[in-house]
């Protein structure tokens, strides 16, 4: 009977380590993509305010970045 006790405990301490090692793992992955996400943007400077804003969120003409439409519209 005591075997049998030890083994389910094993067995018990066996599933919580490998839970444990997935819940990290998987930690690690969504911290490593989130800061990949972040490096990989780059930021550039409104032509009229020096703002610097996501190249990606900024509005362009002529080569030349915006942060707005309004100051797009000054450009004019």
């Amino acid at each position: 009977m005591n075997l049998i006790r030890l083994l389910v405990i094993a067995l018990i301490v066996y599933l919580v380590i490998q839970i444990f090692k997935r819940w990290a793992a998987n930690k690690n992955t969504q911290t490593n993509s989130a800061q990949k996400n972040q490096e990989e943007q780059k930021m550039v400077p409104c032509d009229v305010c020096q703002l610097h804003i996501p190249e990606n969120e900024a509005l362009q003409r002529d080569g030349k970045f915006f942060c707005s439409q309004k100051h797009l519209n000054q450009q004019d």
